[in-house]
């Protein structure tokens, strides 16, 4: 009996074995497509190995990343053509224009940028004599870029035209606003515009006045300052100086020559009086 058993189940394995197989459940059966002993799969030639990547343990499965290999001839993709542009394209797909690459590649930028020049405020003091008398004059000039705004009195201390015991009192103020035309280490000009204030003895004037000036290095700390100054009504002014300066660091010693010449045209008493003070004057400016 076990004799009969052993051989009933040795046939029904070699029957198994030998058959030809079966499709997966619920699958549809498929012809099968291999080939006779003996013949070549490829229509009598030798299989042609596969090339090795030398990238073949890399990430994404290659050095070329998960776009595959563009040189491979199996794989060909017309992206490939355009430079790579970057990770802020979602897609790197067949099809896309000019305008997506030119929107991310940043175009060059011709901006210059210009340092903001700081504040420059002038401090200035000197002192001389006129004839009768003596002078003194206060300054203020803050420049900007372009841009200032200056302030500058005179007072004069004269001995009186007429014998009269005491001293006479004139004084000049005059505030403006400027514009600077040139403005750099070797030479600052400027014109201004604004008011022109006179307090003389008996009569106060006011009245709109021009004005210029101008600072030229001549060589190292030495340099040239030149002004003048207009009031043409209801008083007339005219003055000018010019002198030389010698740059110490933030301070400058001053020194030259002023004449102020002026003209009531007649306002007190119905007689023109004109005036004419000039002399050298010293002085220093405290750069801030």
């Amino acid at each position: 009996m076990w004799k009969s058993v052993g051989l009933f189940l040795a046939v029904s394995l070699v029957g198994l074995g030998s058959g030809s197989a079966e499709a997966r459940f619920g699958k549809r059966s498929r012809p099968s497509s291999q080939p006779s002993p003996g013949t070549p799969s490829n229509g009598g030639s030798r299989p042609h190995p596969r090339p090795h990547n030398p990238y073949q343990g890399w990430p994404y499965g290659g050095y070329y990343g998960y776009y595959g290999n563009p040189w491979v001839r199996y794989y060909y993709d017309p992206a490939w053509a355009w430079p790579y542009l970057g990770p802020g394209r979602p897609y790197y797909g067949r099809y896309y224009d000019l305008m997506w690459r030119n929107r991310l590649v940043p175009r060059p930028s011709a901006q210059v940028e210009s340092a903001a020049q700081p504040l420059q405020v002038d401090l200035t003091a000197d002192a001389g004599f006129v004839a009768q008398g003596y002078a003194m004059g206060l300054g203020l000039q803050a420049d900007g870029k372009q841009l200032g705004f200056g302030m500058k009195l005179h007072m004069f201390n004269l001995a009186t035209d007429d014998g009269s015991p005491g001293r006479d009192h004139i004084s000049l103020l005059a505030l403006k606003p400027s514009v600077l035309l040139v403005s750099n280490e070797n030479l600052r000009v400027r014109v201004s515009g604004g008011l022109d204030v006179a307090f003389a003895p008996d009569v106060t004037f006011v009245g709109p006045g021009l004005g210029a000036s101008t600072l030229l290095r001549l060589a190292g700390p030495l340099k040239l300052e030149a002004s003048t100054n207009l009031t043409p009504l209801p008083f007339i002014q005219l003055n000018g100086d010019a002198g030389l300066a010698v740059e110490l660091g933030p301070v400058r010693l001053r020194g030259g020559y002023r004449a102020i010449y002026l003209d009531d045209q007649g306002h007190v008493d119905g007689h023109r009086n004109r005036e004419l003070f000039a002399g050298p004057y010293a002085g220093l400016a405290l750069v801030l």
